[in-house]
């Protein structure tokens, strides 16, 4: 669901054949991740950590990293839950695709407009409960943590929720991120952590202690759910960008 004064769109203009790809693309890709999802089983680890943080009408951060995105396109779909992408072409594309699903996609650079994209999550979690970073985005490096959130958990003094995700059988797209891509009758798990505390102040050894908190929580998290699944996501098949 929308909410009031917040930027759901890029202010950038795009070609005609830009164009064409963003009407098509998305609902085609939508409607085939949709179909291989209808035959997957989903997996919930650590509900304790959700179901305390959420129940009790607390707003959080949530944290996951890049290449889990379409995973959690599946596991928190029709859920209106909010996450971030750039003013580029390609988060345009992921902008309409998270739409898709029946969520939404605030829109920011950590680039361009960097504060801007901070103050628009600012701006959401006085509205929404919660909103979900993929925290070593736009371009990496993979698993490792960059400070935005830690610098929004600083802003709003909101804990960060920790994320993890895997699937047992992917296709993983040769890029920085290896984004997975759950193939037929797969199984899709996710683990959630125990909260980050927000830190102390908006100072940088602050943030960047909370941020490496953050990172070696969720990187704990993500190999023990490889493990548990028996996923080595550095061996699974490639699909050639």
């Amino acid at each position: 669901m929308s909410t009031d004064h917040l930027d759901y769109t890029s202010p950038r203009t795009f070609s005609a054949k830009q164009r064409l790809l963003l009407g098509i693309v998305p609902p085609v890709a939508a409607t085939l991740l949709k179909s291989v999802d209808a035959t997957c089983r989903h997996e919930i680890r650590g509900k304790e950590h959700w179901h305390a943080i959420s129940q009790k009408d607390t707003r959080f951060l949530a944290g996951f990293w890049h290449e889990n995105l379409v995973l959690f396109l599946c596991l928190k779909r029709n859920t209106g839950f909010h996450t971030l992408t750039s003013y580029s072409f390609d988060g345009e594309m992921a902008a309409r695709a998270v739409n898709q699903f029946g969520m939404k996609a605030l829109r920011g650079s950590s680039s361009q407009g960097g504060m801007a994209a901070i103050r628009q999550m600012s701006a959401a979690m006085r509205q929404i409960q919660a909103v979900g970073f993929t925290i070593d985005g736009p371009k990496g490096p993979r698993r490792e943590a960059k400070p935005g959130v830690a610098i929004l958990a600083a802003r709003t003094q909101l804990p960060i929720l920790p994320l993890a995700a895997t699937a047992t059988r992917t296709h993983r797209l040769r890029a920085w991120d290896r984004l997975a891509l759950p193939q037929f009758f797969s199984t899709i798990a996710v683990r959630y952590g125990k909260p980050i505390p927000p830190p102390p102040d908006k100072t940088k050894v602050s943030i960047l202690h909370t941020s490496k908190a953050l990172e070696r929580s969720m990187n704990s998290l993500q190999s023990e759910l490889e493990e548990e699944f028996g996923v080595d996501p550095l061996l699974s098949s490639d699909v050639t960008t």
